[in-house]
Parts: structure tokens; sequence; C-alpha cells
């Protein structure tokens, strides 16, 4: 009986930390847009406020940077040439959260959310984004962790944008 109990709350504790860690992955888009005549791309920097976390942190801004043109590029999509308009911009944007555990009673963790925004280049009009949260450390945000969920969270968001292409 005592390995039984133990064994459950073994079983217990690890779905409690497998959903503390887990991504999710979501996105809108307009229906009406046609996201398949989508092919060149350019990053839109911008002026980001104090309380956007890339405001001071210019080594993880790079690193999201890094990895959705690592994606983009590995679905097809590609920077036009000089002086050329592109077919879409991006932003990002970046936040994290401390939050308790499920119950309440146990450690908390710090939860990591990116939300990347495709634009029409001509019109400038919204029609695409994506939202991936996760876990980006335990009580207190853990910078590695960071940095390997961004990547994670690029290949997720491409591969919903791919689906959202396709209509399913």
């Amino acid at each position: 009986m005592k390995i039984f109990r133990a064994l459950l709350f073994l079983g217990l504790a690890t779905l409690c930390c497998a959903n503390a860690s887990a991504q999710t992955v979501t996105s809108t888009f307009d229906e009406n847009y046609g996201l398949s005549k989508l092919n060149t791309y350019r990053f839109v920097e911008e002026e980001r406020e104090k309380s956007d976390p890339l405001a001071s942190n210019t080594l993880t801004e790079r690193k999201i940077v890094d990895a959705l043109d690592e994606e983009l590029l590995a679905s097809g999509y590609h920077t036009p040439p000089e002086g050329a308009t592109p077919d879409f911009l991006i932003r990002f944007h970046a936040k994290a959260e401390e939050k308790l555990d499920e119950r309440g009673t146990g450690p908390g963790y710090v939860k990591g959310t990116l939300i990347v925004d495709f634009y029409d280049a001509a019109t400038k009009r919204l029609v695409w984004r994506g939202v991936a949260t996760g876990a980006v450390g335990g009580a207190s945000l853990d910078l590695r962790l960071a940095e390997d969920e961004v990547k994670r969270a690029a290949k997720g968001l491409l591969e919903q944008f791919g689906r959202d292409v396709l209509g399913f």
C-alpha cells in the first residue's frame, strides 16, 4: 500500500510539473485577408515601453528575432531585396509574470508570453496574431530556460501560422 501511495504521489507531482512547463500556442487572423499571398517580411524596430521586459534586455530581443527569422526561412519566407517593400511586417512583445501553482500551496513559477503580430506592409493592417505562453522559470526567471522556450515558441507560432494559411 505504501508503494502504491508513493507511486501515486510521484505521478501527481510529475503531472503538476508538466502542466507548469507546458507551452500553449494560439492565434487569430483576418479570414478575409488571404494569408497565402504573404512571402516576404521585415521586422519592425520600435520604441518599447519601460514595462516591456525587452526594453532593457536587447539580448533576449535579438534571440527572439533570430528564432523567428530561422523558422520563417525554414518555412519558405524570406526578406525582400534591399529597398524593396516586404509583403508583411513583424512586431512582437514579451512579458513575464510570477504565478502561483494551481492549488496556491506550492512554489510558484514565472510564466512568459510572446505575442507576435504580422501586419500587411502596404496598409499597416494587422492580419495575424500568435500568442505563445509557457513557464520560463521556477520561483525566478531562468534566462537559459527562457531562451529555450523562445525557440520552441517561434517554432510553434510558425507551425500555427502555417495551419492558418492552409485554413485548418
